[in-house]
């Protein structure tokens, strides 16, 4: 496991440029939690929009973002108690977090301050 764990950028101990494992893993949780709370609302909308225009199959359909909201939240809390059980020696490389393509959330991941002056990810809409 020590080998794999090394391969993907897991260690023990400090040095620069790597983030501790337990807060990673704290501030998905805390993306996810977001996350679950959007689609919440996202539901709530489309529930109020569906009962006035749409067929009951398309309702059915839409409770998805119901289950999708629920599993978020209980995604973010299992994360939480996996961050609160990670060793706090166990660091991860910041040059994982290359692979995020939305600047703004590798920014949040790395627990660095928003930019509120500089580009944000785009607008989709």
């Amino acid at each position: 496991m020590f080998a794999h764990s090394q391969a993907i950028g897991i260690g023990s101990g400090e040095s620069s440029g790597q983030l501790s494992l337990r807060e990673l893993i704290a501030r998905v949780a805390q993306e996810v939690e977001v996350n679950s709370i959007l689609a919440s609302d996202f539901h709530d909308v489309i529930s109020e929009l569906a009962a006035k225009n749409m067929s009951s199959d398309v309702i059915e359909r839409l409770q998805s973002l119901d289950l999708i909201s629920q599993t978020l939240v209980e995604i973010g809390l299992f994360l939480d108690l996996v961050s609160a059980a990670c060793p706090p020696d166990l660091f991860v490389s910041e040059s994982l977090m290359d692979n995020i393509k939305l600047a703004a959330l590798r920014d949040r991941l790395q627990g660095k301050a928003p930019d509120v002056g500089g580009a944000a990810d785009p607008e989709l809409w």
